[in-house]
């Protein structure tokens, strides 16, 4: 009952009137970095820190808070509407939301991106609100082996991200690890892979693989086509605008159980919402009825991983605020935004600002609903982008990913690379090679080398201490019994068939 006194207290003080215009300003450079590929809401709010220096605090966290998920409802415009992901996180929800708005659906895609969104927020908020500190606590339980096992049980999740073809799944998953090593040994310190070149030796940030391979790539792939005329898409209606609300109670389930993993994924320090998409999308595909429609225009498609990135984006605050543990890179950016203003992430934050904390909660609660009629009110605005001829949308997209590549580090070689991706995604989707399991090996693989190294640093080169702890155990299993029912199992089945065919 206390909390739910200190909640309403909260809400009335961000109600505010300097509170709302620092959410206000907020969520909209949120909802443009968010769409504005290779930015990302890191960026955003690194972009606005120099900016509240001399505000009151709860006024400046509000505003860098709203940034961070507004972009998370923004990066879902351009991967919807033009197959271009504005971050990492966003990238799942290309997968059916690119296709829907081919077929002129393109509106009951975005209305389905903003409704998971706030229903993912919503649950994530409501969580975050009641079990702050005991869910950061437990998350301290994960350490390198716990999450090593956590990144190799996401990895079998290319037995349901390979589509048809598991076998190339996992050689696109090998060739996402082998991108992700290249760079400087995060141990030793040696080049791996890098040529000769200086510039690699920071790696390649998959942000740049991502939008390369997705945006440049479908592109690439649609010019192979031959199809210079008008977009792809179905008959053009004022109705197709706007969502359906069949799909609302078709994707109930989807959202409840994609909200929860994107609440769980984000606490965890390294995950990110990026992982949490992944997951999410993954689950809502196994235990759909219609698993075959994924990758052509599933609404759950979309429906899971803008559930799960909103929700992941709420609760990566909470080990920032109660442990002063950012969650992700945002959450990193922010942290530095706490200390400028002379805060002090931690348990004591609760009891010595608790003010602070509970206005900035309220803030977050009126974001997620002020950045529904915000992005509703946009949708006929921004659907109508599919219906423009590819001979103009493609130089318009091809210049945007490349701005947005380059504005990341003002490097022309980000730019090359980002190309040389777009060639390579081209090549890909021709020889049918499933995208995912590659994103899915570029983002996690430098993870898992990371969890691996620093377990066995601890262990002194034992390899017991991955089956130490009780949590490793069991995630270790569930990875296990995933691939052994993804791969050996049909290949059993084939074999078996194959032996009573010639009987």
């Amino acid at each position: 009952m206390e909390t739910l006194d200190l909640l309403l207290q909260g809400l009335a003080s961000a109600l505010a009137f300097d509170n709302l215009i620092a959410v206000l300003i907020g969520v909209l450079l949120g909802l443009a970095v968010g769409a504005l590929p290779a930015l990302g809401p890191a960026a955003g709010v690194a972009i606005l820190l120099p900016a509240i220096v001399n505000l009151d605090p709860t006024v400046a966290i509000a505003g860098l808070a709203g940034v961070y998920y507004g972009a998370m409802y923004g990066g879902a415009v351009t991967s919807i509407l033009i197959g271009v992901p504005g971050d990492s996180s966003s990238m799942m929800t290309i997968v059916d939301g690119y296709p829907l708005a081919k077929k002129g659906q393109a509106g009951r895609a975005l209305g389905m991106a903003v409704y998971a969104s706030f229903v993912g927020g919503l649950i994530s908020l409501v969580l975050m609100t009641f079990l702050s500190t005991p869910v950061a606590r437990t998350a301290l339980a994960f350490g390198p082996v716990e999450m090593t096992a956590i990144i190799v049980l996401a990895l079998c999740l290319v037995t349901v991200l390979g589509e048809d073809d598991v076998f190339k799944g996992f050689l696109g998953l090998g060739f996402g690890l082998w991108i992700g090593m290249i760079g400087l040994d995060p141990v030793g310190g040696t080049p791996r892979f890098t040529f000769n070149n200086f510039h690699l030796l920071e790696g390649i940030d998959f942000t740049i693989v991502v939008v390369g391979m997705y945006g440049l790539g479908q592109i690439f792939a649609a010019l192979g086509q031959g199809q210079g005329g008008k977009a792809e898409t179905a008959a053009y209606t004022f109705k197709s605008l706007f969502p359906r609300f069949s799909d609302f109670l078709k994707c109930k389930w989807t959202l409840v159980t994609s909200s929860l993993i994107g609440f769980v994924v984000g606490i965890l320090p390294g995950a990110g919402a990026t992982a949490a998409t992944i997951f999410s999308y993954a689950v809502a595909k196994r235990t759909s009825k219609t698993p075959e429609e994924f990758g052509s225009g599933a609404i759950e498609g979309v429906a899971a991983p803008e559930a799960s990135n909103n929700a992941a984006s709420y609760s990566a605050m909470i080990p920032l605020f109660t442990l002063g543990i950012p969650g992700s890179g945002t959450t990193a950016v922010m942290l530095g935004g706490l200390l400028m203003l002379g805060l002090e992430p931690g348990p004591r934050l609760f009891s010595q600002q608790p003010e602070f904390i509970w206005s900035l909660i309220g803030t977050f609660y009126i974001g997620n609903i002020s950045l529904v009629f915000l992005t509703l009110a946009l949708i006929p605005v921004l659907a109508a982008l599919v219906f423009l001829r590819n001979a103009i949308l493609f130089p318009i997209v091809i210049g945007v990913v490349f701005f947005g590549v380059y504005s990341v580090g003002y490097s022309v070689m980000d730019v090359v690379i980002a190309a040389l991706f777009g060639l390579a995604g081209y090549v890909f989707t021709k020889a049918r090679y499933p995208m995912l399991p590659i994103l899915l090996g570029v983002i996690l693989g430098p993870l898992l080398e990371r969890a691996i190294r620093r377990s066995l640093i601890i262990s002194q080169g034992d390899m017991g201490i991955f089956f130490s702890s009780a949590i490793s155990v069991v995630v270790f299993g569930a990875a296990i019994v995933l691939f052994v029912y993804g791969v050996i199992w049909p290949a059993v089945k084939s074999a078996m068939g194959k032996r009573a065919q010639e009987a």
